[in-house]
């Protein structure tokens, strides 16, 4: 008689694995070398964030009107949560939104709610015309949003579509109800959050998550001056100073084996469902530097997509 193998759990199932496409997140056809001092030169002026992004450097949502980045990628979490928990998703959170949370008008419209945003400082547009371009787009594509004609300032959209915008670090989420949260998802922000405060954000993660919960998080691990690994070649005395932060350089340098077990010591179980992968890790001249202690295996590892429950 042939024994039956028992079903895998989710933290068993092989990631579907895809190659890095050439030139991918290269950024602007400039030595590595001229753009990092470029961006520590400019990081050194007395300019607040808000003023790069009104010129339109350092900001945290490129092309956030781009149609393909407006109701599909809610229906697909939305879709998601409802094949692996067989019900819809209610409550939301998204981490580190940038401009996204002029999403809030598609959120609501799929039947989301309450809807909440964490941001360590307010990227979000303040005028009205994104959250009507966003509802025009819910219109679109068959949805009822909020009516925001009558909204005089963004604080009236946000509350028209039952969405509140927390500005800060983990201790922001206190706000939120313990267990309150069905979906929970990050598009490459996790990578940006300092390696000391990664902790204190999961663990106010989970205690936010819903039973049954949901998370689902994209994250890069590349470069983000030329889509390799260069930034592995500095140690954490210079890499977690005040001249990369300024500079709106800053990655946590963490591979996706370090994510996982800091997801896991939060009480999650998470898992990576998809990766871009090297075949050659693009290990930076040198070397990774002997402080970081990263696995081997996480070189290979450009981008991934977790999934994350509570365990």
């Amino acid at each position: 008689m042939t024994e039956t193998a028992p079903p895998l759990r989710a933290s068993q199932i092989p990631p579907q694995d895809q190659p890095v496409p050439p030139g991918y997140a290269a950024g602007a056809p400039a030595p590595w070398w001229l753009k990092l001092a470029v961006k520590l030169a400019l990081g050194a002026l007395p300019v607040p964030a808000r003023a790069w992004r009104a010129l339109g450097l350092r900001r945290h949502s490129f092309a956030a009107l781009d149609p393909g980045r407006l109701v599909a990628p809610l229906q697909w979490r939305m879709d998601r949560f409802r094949t692996l928990s067989g019900r819809a998703p209610r409550s939301v959170l998204e981490v580190g939104p940038g401009s996204m949370v002029l999403r809030a008008p598609i959120a609501a419209a799929l039947g989301l709610g309450p809807i909440w945003y964490l941001d360590v400082e307010d990227a979000a547009p303040q005028d009205l015309a994104p959250y009507r371009a966003a509802a025009e787009a819910a219109r679109q594509a068959g949805l009822t949003p909020p009516d925001l004609s009558a909204c005089r300032n963004r604080a009236e959209v946000l509350a028209a579509c039952g969405a509140r915008l927390l500005v800060g670090g983990p201790e922001a989420l206190a706000a939120v109800p313990a267990g309150s949260v069905d979906l929970a998802f990050s598009e490459v922000a996790l990578e940006h959050v300092r390696r000391d405060a990664l902790a204190p954000l999961l663990a106010a993660l989970r205690r936010v998550t819903a039973p049954g919960g949901l998370g689902l998080h994209a994250v890069d691990f590349h470069d983000h001056l030329g889509g390799g690994l260069r930034h592995l070649s500095f140690g954490p005395r210079f890499w977690e100073g005040p001249a990369v932060a300024r500079a709106g350089l800053y990655c946590n340098q963490l591979g996706l084996s370090e994510f996982l077990a800091a997801f896991a010591a939060a009480g999650f179980a998470a898992r990576a469902s998809h990766r871009l992968v090297w075949e050659l890790p693009p290990v930076p001249p040198g070397g990774v530097h002997p402080a970081l202690g990263r696995a081997p295996e996480d070189d290979r590892i450009c981008h991934a997509a977790l999934e994350v429950t509570p365990a």
